[in-house]
């Protein structure tokens, strides 16, 4: 099974990031900001996502703020990451926290 992947703050997300990884990537992450006070996550271009990874990163966001700590995307939402954004209904109603964390901007257009 392919794991997460850990270099200094950054915590990048393995290739398939789906419900059937999820305990896996929930384990690591939560052990990653544990141990960090900023973590910054990173998505493979071609990564498999679901639903799933989002309700994780909106949960460790709120986790990590209960202790001082920050969660944040190496990049802006583009692609496959974009996509599920949009299909789970992300995008629509996004608070101005929710759009600078996910699409790196203040406000939806």
């Amino acid at each position: 099974m392919t794991t997460s992947t850990f270099t200094d703050n950054h915590f990048s997300l393995p290739p398939n990031a789906t419900l059937r990884t999820i305990t896996t990537i929930h384990q690591d992450l939560l052990e990653f900001v544990a141990h960090n006070d900023a973590t910054v996550v990173e998505f493979a271009p071609d990564s498999q996502i679901d639903i799933s990874i989002l309700q994780l990163l909106e949960a460790a966001r709120i986790y990590a703020g209960t202790g001082g700590k920050a969660i944040v995307l190496a990049k802006p939402a583009t692609g496959t990451l974009l996509d599920t954004l949009r299909r789970s209904g992300f995008l629509e109603g996004m608070s101005n926290d929710d759009a600078n964390f996910w699409l790196h901007q203040g406000e939806i257009q």
